[in-house]
């Protein structure tokens, strides 16, 4: 058998396992859900960084075409017919190419040669042998090598090809001019104008501003987005999946519902864990009142009985040594028997109430007389001189549907509580009377009052007040809760008040018919 320490000990290690467990099938449960839609995500993503990669190298690839196009076309030794070939040419085999500038090897220009007529064939010039000679490497480049340059120049976006040449021991060099407007314009729209990229595609360059395209921000954490690897490396190709905006709004709500699972888990966790932990230290706090009800009973049956036996004993010894004697002992068994009786009648009541199989027989009655019934045959039962038992019963009390033995009972147990505490004080007073539509029993005594306290819990099965605990008059505990249990079945209440200076006083409300 585990003792107190141990049950509670184990009981806390349960319920501790309980929220372990309970925490840890939550969060898997929030893991894999999770995990699942993360999938789901991730083989979006996935699509849409493979649809990026192949859109940006379909740019590169006409981008670096073009430029080989018209690099086999350069020959420094008949720059005559580049300059009458290409421009006639260029539509079909370079459209991303707006000029040529041919440079000797002592980067002189050798030809400038424009896509179309009215274009600015010094601007070029101007650049490749001002500012950026010195960004260009030209002399360092291996022969055949073939490099980019992407950048802004006075506020416009530039993109340079260029490639060092050499024939017949000569270094020659060929730096060709993109065709930015015709990329932007004409090329990238053709390429994103498919079901899988139509409208939900940008470019933006180095200082985030979009060149082509819109905002792609409502796609959040969807947008798959990578720079170009080696012509227009300032820009940034970025593109989101069809379904991001609801992807991201889904992830939101996912977010805000599986974190409000998750917290209304865990909250009713603690709540069933919190009432478990109140439910066990209730039903411990119920087992020792049972406990020490049992010691009570025990007590208050012993008492009568060891009185009944003494003086039983004596009679039947011939040891009353007068006839007075003799009904003095028979008295005290008649009365010690009742007493035990009575004992016994609460205990059954009691239990036939526990177990539900409580049985009334309600009638019209007279509460007036059934009161001064049950005071007399409970004057006559206890024979007690001190207190006196005062009854003020008022007139014209519309009769009531009541129990007459369970109102004796009632009424016996409040008349028994009041005489305990009484002790030597003068009276206890039965008042009997009607207020509106109900019949009030009230019995009031001038003992020493009810503690509050007391007086929250003095109706709870098995609940004894502080006073009988630290050795006042002994009680069972079960009294009071079959006060209440009578007076509610039969549509009434009870309830307790303190009264100055002392003394208690049970009021019973229970309606009157009609």
């Amino acid at each position: 058998m585990l003792t107190v320490r141990a049950r509670v000990l184990l009981r806390a290690l349960l319920l501790a396992a309980v929220v372990v467990a309970s925490g840890f099938l939550a969060w898997w449960s929030w893991r894999t859900s999770s995990a699942l839609a993360a999938l789901g995500e991730r083989s979006v993503i996935e699509s849409t960084v493979l649809l990026v990669r192949e859109k940006i190298d379909r740019v590169e690839a006409t981008v670096i075409a073009g430029d080989n196009a018209v690099l086999h076309l350069v020959n420094p030794d008949d720059l005559d017919t580049l300059a009458q070939r290409w421009p006639d040419l260029a539509e079909r085999i370079s459209p991303t190419v707006r000029s040529v500038l041919v440079l000797d090897e002592a980067m002189r220009p050798l030809r400038v040669v424009a896509h179309r007529e009215d274009d600015d064939r010094s601007e070029l010039v101007g650049w490749v042998t001002g500012r950026l000679l010195t960004e260009l490497h030209l002399a360092t480049e291996p022969p055949g090598a073939h490099r980019h340059w992407h950048g802004a120049i006075d506020g416009r976006s530039v993109l340079l090809s260029y490639s060092t040449r050499e024939t017949a021991g000569r270094r020659y060099y060929v730096v060709l001019e993109a065709d930015l407007d015709y990329i932007r314009n004409e090329l990238l729209p053709k390429l994103f104008d498919d079901p899988l990229a139509r409208g939900r595609f940008n470019i933006t360059d180095e200082n985030n501003r979009i060149v082509i395209g819109r905002s792609l921000t409502a796609a959040g954490e969807f947008l798959v987005s990578t720079r170009f690897p080696t012509t227009l490396y300032k820009w940034r190709l970025a593109i989101a999946p069809r379904q991001a905006p609801e992807l991201e709004a889904s992830a939101r709500r996912r977010g805000v519902v599986e974190g409000s699972y998750v917290g209304a888990s865990l909250l009713v966790i603690l709540a069933g864990v919190s009432f478990l932990l109140f439910a066990a230290r209730q039903e411990e706090q119920l087992n020792t009142l049972k406990s020490d009800f049992i010691a009570t009973v025990s007590h208050e049956l012993k008492t009568p009985l060891s009185l009944i036996r003494m003086f039983g004993e004596m009679l039947a010894r011939e040891r009353a040594p007068t006839p007075e004697k003799r009904a003095q002992y028979l008295e005290i068994i008649v009365r010690e028997s009742e007493r035990l009786s009575a004992l016994i009648e609460n205990v059954l009541d009691f239990a036939r109430l526990e177990q539900g199989r409580a049985a009334y027989e309600f009638s019209s009655a007279d509460l007036g007389a059934t009161v001064l019934r049950d005071v007399e045959a409970f004057r006559f039962r206890t024979h007690h001189e001190r207190p006196a038992l005062v009854t003020e019963i008022a007139d014209g009390i519309a009769p009531v549907r009541l129990d007459a033995r369970a109102m004796q009972v009632l009424l016996f147990n409040l008349l028994d509580n009041a005489f305990k505490y009484a002790g030597d004080t003068d009276t206890v007073v039965v008042r009997a009377r009607q207020e509106g539509a109900r019949a009030i029993i009230e019995v009031q005594d001038h003992g020493p009052g009810i503690d509050p306290e007391d007086a929250r819990k003095i109706f709870e099965r098995f609940y004894r007040g502080r006073a009988v605990r630290s050795g006042g008059p002994r009680g069972t505990g079960i009294g009071l809760s079959l006060v209440k249990h009578i007076a509610r079945a039969h549509g009434g209440d009870v309830t307790v008040h303190a009264v100055a200076p002392t003394g208690t006083l049970f009021r019973v409300a229970i309606p009157v018919e009609g």
